[in-house]
């Protein structure tokens, strides 16, 4: 599989993912000793901490995705490790932060790093764990509604690529919902597309998930809208 990266992404908001919760922190604490020393200073401290709040909660989020074992950047490709040279996976370069190019068409994945048990029936996504609730209120993001982000991408990428192919040209464009702790578990009845653990995604998209190739001239525009090279 060949992989296409935004590193300058990468790299700036993984150093945001270390510096903001720092900055919120100390926002925070300067915030209550001038309430507690200067009260009559109540709207400047009240700024920092709200400032402190926002700061902390952008740390969590970018630290959610770019730092530690779970940072999405490097857990997608370890899942995705040793798919043949006709998979490309483009990541953080297009409207869909991970976009998987392939032969037949094109796959995004939404991500989802939450851990233990995960449950999705009657069009309900549940997540049960220890504490979650606690876990939430410090900042770490819940399971939410996937299927509606992804589709989100989708949309944003279909329009991303009507302005650059040649008008009539349909690419086939499909989303899955990645889980990549690697303690999660997953109990899903007919969820509305296809959701993995990593383990499974690869096999998945060597054989159920496989499809018709495209016509050369159809792939070559996509590679070129995309600003990728062919397949050798």
């Amino acid at each position: 599989m060949r992989l296409i990266e935004n590193e300058k992404q990468i790299k700036i908001r993984t150093r945001m993912g270390e510096i903001a919760p720092l900055v919120g922190l100390g926002l925070l604490l300067a915030g209550m000793a001038i309430l507690f020393l200067k009260p009559e200073w109540f709207w400047i401290a009240l700024i920092g901490v709200w400032v402190g709040f926002i700061a902390s909660m952008l740390g969590s989020y970018f630290g959610g995705r770019y730092l530690g074992p779970l940072a999405h950047h490097k857990r997608v490709p370890e899942a995705l490790k040793g798919l043949e040279n006709s998979f490309t996976l483009i990541v953080y370069k297009t409207p869909a932060a991970f976009l998987l190019v392939d032969a037949g068409g094109l796959t995004v994945i939404l991500v989802r790093s939450q851990g233990g048990r995960i449950t999705y029936a009657n069009g309900k996504w549940k997540q049960h764990e220890k504490m979650g609730g606690l876990k939430r209120f410090a900042g770490q993001e819940g399971v939410g509604r996937p299927e509606q982000m992804a589709q989100v991408e989708v949309d944003d990428l279909q329009r991303y690529l009507r302005k650059r192919l040649s008008e009539g040209v349909e690419i086939p464009v499909r989303a899955v919902i990645l889980f990549v702790h690697p303690d999660v578990v997953l109990e899903v009845e007919n969820p509305p597309m296809p959701v993995f653990r990593t383990p499974e995604l690869k096999r998945w998209l060597r054989k159920e998930g496989r499809r018709p190739n495209l016509p050369k001239e159809t792939l070559a525009q996509l590679y070129a809208a995309l600003e990728i090279e062919a397949e050798d």
